[in-house]
């Protein structure tokens, strides 16, 4: 059964609940409580019981409540720098609809977007990796909880935010958008696109970076940093 972690608060609202799993802990965000509120609150929560959030796995139930993408991404940076967790699943609302692309015999995977929210351009979630043959088309941004094996392909009319190895095929801005960025834990793919630009990575060992790396373009070149 879940329980829910005591927590001193004088009002009834929290800026987010943090409910005791078996395999780990599911963030619940209060539906009206500004993001910055919630994001300060787990961060104080994190810092004080670090030990019992130690390589932890972490669900977010996002069903009450849209997140974009940055906002996903800011809340795994405050999980794995304030309590050594890590961001694993993100839960979406029950009426959801695929968005995946099987032309070279892909097969359809659990991740979902909702109806509700195509029209405010809501990411793309991917909750697996992404094996060889799959082949992901996401109308907005493109988040995915896992690796990007080779002879996988993501295309994304926004942004690609990979919480894992990037070494499949990714094209962000697919659309035309310069401004597109490609994020990862380490980006080693085959190819990267960003709008109308193309680039193909050095092969050969190269240091784990310390926290992402970011493909962007500066000077009408595809340049990978670190971050």
């Amino acid at each position: 059964m879940d329980s829910v972690i005591p927590v001193m608060q004088p009002s009834d609202t929290l800026p987010v609940q943090i409910k005791a799993t078996r395999k780990g802990f599911t963030l619940i965000p209060d539906r009206d409580t500004p993001f910055a509120e919630i994001l300060t609150y787990l961060e104080r929560r994190l810092k004080e019981s670090r030990e019992f959030f130690q390589r932890s796995t972490v669900a977010l139930d996002a069903r009450n409540r849209a997140f974009g993408t940055d906002e996903i991404l800011q809340i795994h940076r405050v999980l794995k720098d304030h309590g050594g967790a890590s961001l694993a699943e993100v839960r979406l609302e029950e009426d959801l609809s695929f968005w995946l692309d099987t032309r070279n015999g892909g097969s359809p995977l659990d991740s979902k977007v909702s109806k509700s929210k195509q029209q405010d351009n809501a990411p793309l979630i991917v909750k697996h990796t992404c094996r060889s043959g799959m082949q992901i088309v996401a109308p907005s941004d493109c988040l995915i909880l896992g690796d990007v094996n080779p002879g996988a392909e993501v295309l994304a009319m926004g942004d690609i935010i990979v919480f894992g190895n990037l070494r499949g095929v990714a094209h962000a801005g697919a659309g035309g958008n310069r401004s597109a960025k490609i994020w990862a834990l380490s980006i080693e793919p085959n190819q990267i696109r960003i709008a109308d630009l193309v680039a193909v990575p050095p092969r050969g060992n190269k240091p784990t970076p310390k926290r992402f790396e970011i493909a962007e373009i500066q000077n009408n070149l595809i340049e990978v940093i670190t971050i």
